[in-house]
């Protein structure tokens, strides 16, 4: 199963790397249209992922529920986690379906109709009415936790946020705390977005360079992901580490750490920023770009600090 859901995260990766140059771009020319179609493109990886996995999973029948099913898990908040549980739920429901025995003359529309209309409308349910509250629920509690913190400290409050962004990088928990730093932008703040700024490019890059400094840790296809990873976070998109995440759970306490660690250095170096986005690609539009590029460098050598003691060798593939 980890196989086919990394192949499927590797397909939807251009659709970060188009949406991510567009969101770039969109910033340096104050172009609106760049702007909205990159959202569309980033809205469009949840649906595809679930898709691909379903397909993976159980064959061609479940590529369109998936798609369905998907876009519900972005729509509830869900996002791209979201997007692998509904895949690989999906995709086993439907296995499950094949199983019954049909006569020939009506397996066209059971494959057609009665399998895609089953698994939609069954596992779209659990999604919806057992899914849906809990999350909604641990979301509504952090953001108050968010707001309950003083923000005069600021070292403490962007380490918290800065842990957030690593926790499941670019999912719900990762939203809530990039959603709190665009909204201080609004008061005409940058000390919050631009630790965070850090944050974001933190576990893609740390984990993409890894692959070069400690490559009997990795796999072969995580080897291969590398240089994008590394691409993903010059672009500030934190999905770029997602790949690494879903082989390995000991992944998450260094992208945690990591970039808790840089955006916490990033703030006690005064590090600031009012643009809504991360990566070295945004360098030019940051205020001390010297604090940046070392906070960056001390989260991501954390990063693989951690890794060296917390990842095993891989034999290979």
């Amino acid at each position: 199963m980890r196989k086919r859901v990394l192949k499927s995260i590797i397909q939807v990766i251009p659709v970060f790397i188009i949406g991510g140059i567009l969101s770039v771009i969109s910033l340096y020319t104050d172009n609106q249209f760049l702007k909205d179609l990159s959202g569309y493109s980033f809205l469009m990886a949840p649906p595809l992922l679930a898709g691909y996995i379903a397909k993976e999973i159980s064959g061609s029948v479940g590529f369109i529920p998936g798609i369905i099913l998907g876009y519900l898990s972005g729509a509830i908040g869900l996002g791209m986690f979201g997007g692998i549980l509904v895949g690989v739920v999906l995709g086993y429901f439907i296995n499950g379906l094949k199983k019954i025995e049909i006569s020939i003359e009506v397996s066209s529309i059971m494959y057609l109709v009665i399998i895609p209309i089953l698994s939609t409308l069954i596992v779209g349910m659990g999604l919806y009415y057992v899914f849906q509250g809990p999350m909604k629920f641990i979301l509504d509690e952090l953001g108050i936790y968010l707001n309950s913190l003083d923000d005069k400290n600021n070292v403490f409050l962007n380490f918290v946020l800065g842990g957030l962004i690593g926790v499941d990088l670019g999912g719900p928990i990762n939203k809530v705390a990039y959603v709190y730093a665009v909204n201080t932008i609004e008061y005409g703040r940058g000390d919050i977005m631009g630790p965070i700024a850090v944050a974001i490019s933190t576990p893609p890059l740390a984990l993409g360079l890894s692959q070069f400094i400690l490559k009997n840790r990795f796999s072969k296809t995580e080897r291969e992901a590398g240089v994008i990873s590394i691409l993903l976070g010059f672009l500030g998109i934190t999905e770029g580490a997602l790949l690494f995440l879903t082989r390995d759970i000991a992944v998450l306490p260094t992208t945690v750490i990591g970039a808790a660690i840089g955006a916490g250095a990033a703030s006690i170096l005064g590090v600031k920023s009012i643009v809504p986005h991360g990566g070295i690609i945004i360098l030019p539009l940051i205020e001390n770009k010297i604090g940046f590029l070392i906070s960056l460098s001390i989260g991501v050598i954390s990063t693989i600090f951690m890794l060296y003691f917390l990842k095993k060798g891989e034999s290979n593939g």
